[in-house]
């Protein structure tokens, strides 16, 4: 992913001092990004995917899905009922 960023921001003849502003962080944390470096937030991940106008594949990265398309909805995680013994006095 960091090389995919870092073509991108070359592509759009950015710095990475100037991706850095347009997302509102510092240029180390771009540097970060690019590199691969483990660390790196999501929310920053994803700030950097917006602003370099990644937005439309945002949503087919959300949208595939391969391990829960082949699970049942109903095998996955249940809420919990309330134990009988909580709140008894």
């Amino acid at each position: 992913m960091g090389d995919t960023i870092r073509l991108a921001r070359l592509r759009r003849n950015l710095s990475q001092a100037e991706l850095a502003d347009r997302m509102g962080v510092v240029r180390s944390t771009v540097a970060a990004i690019e590199a691969g470096r483990p660390g790196s937030r999501v929310d920053v991940l994803l700030r950097a995917l917006v602003t370099l106008g990644y937005t439309d594949r945002l949503s087919e990265i959300l949208a595939s899905d391969p391990i829960g398309d082949d699970m049942d909805l109903d095998v996955g995680r249940q809420r919990g009922g309330r134990r009988p013994d909580v709140g008894a006095f």
